[in-house]
């Protein structure tokens, strides 16, 4: 299989492996947040169904998935959805260098 990335305006999703100290998460709703738009609210989303299990490790949130996905956004205008095809995926933020600051940071809405 070959590695894949995936850029969801500042969520990075990429291929991975569940962690051993990995813990099923409970998810509430037709949706799981996996990145919060602390400016605007308009959070990145994973579609939840019948074979979409949720996880967290260290703070890292993982997903496995049986069958076929979505990962998009609140407001479907801001970016486009994305097919999360079946696997294990890790879910991060993007990060960028604040020259003025002179320091790696989260992107932000």
């Amino acid at each position: 299989m070959k590695n894949k990335c995936i850029l969801h305006g500042e969520c990075i999703v990429f291929r991975s492996s569940l962690p051993a100290n990995a813990l099923p998460t409970k998810v509430e709703g037709s949706y799981k947040i996996v990145a919060d738009s602390e400016v605007t609210g308009n959070h990145h989303v994973v579609d939840v169904s019948a074979g979409v299990t949720f996880y967290e490790a260290d703070g890292v949130t993982f997903m496995q998935n049986e069958v076929p996905t979505h990962i998009r956004c609140i407001v479907a205008e801001r970016h486009n959805s994305i097919e999360l095809e079946p696997g294990t995926w890790e879910f991060g933020t993007q990060k960028e260098y604040d020259y003025i600051a002179g320091e790696l940071v989260n992107v932000r809405d």
